[in-house]
């Protein structure tokens, strides 16, 4: 029964340890993203995404390849000047492999061609590398 009991105790450890991790691992994720933001690299931006990442578009369209997201991202970097970055607003579902959050998306340079109520949510998984790439983006 002991021994039961201990392994039990170091499963939940286990698992809040994972759970705490997570967060982390997604503050770690943003800023990389903020990273390549900064830096305006579209090649190193489409590195973030999952090879089957989707993102569903402001104007409702749905793309699931890349070369559909890489015309986006090109289209929204094109801003003469154009600097953003995104904030972790909140992580709303955390397990193992997978977390759910909310990004604030942030023009630091006022104007965007697109218009945002300013929140993106986000599919971070986890990939075999041990990074943690979008698999699925809907921009608010």
């Amino acid at each position: 029964m002991k021994k039961l009991l201990m392994i039990l105790t170091l499963v939940g450890l286990s698992a809040m340890a994972a759970a705490q991790d997570a967060p982390r691992s997604v503050n770690e994720a943003v800023s990389k993203w903020n990273q390549v933001l900064r830096q305006g690299n579209l090649d190193a931006l489409m590195h973030l995404y999952a090879k089957d990442a989707m993102v569903l578009l402001p104007n409702g369209e749905v793309v699931k390849d890349k070369a559909a997201i890489r015309r986006f991202w090109r289209h929204l970097l094109a801003k003469k000047g154009g600097r953003y970055e995104m904030d972790l607003d909140d992580v709303l579902y955390s397990k193992d492999d997978t977390v759910v959050s909310t990004l604030r998306w942030n023009n630091l340079d006022g104007e965007l061609k697109y218009t945002y109520d300013g929140v993106i949510y986000n599919v971070f998984k986890k990939q075999p590398d041990g990074t943690w790439k979008a698999q699925v983006q809907r921009w608010n």
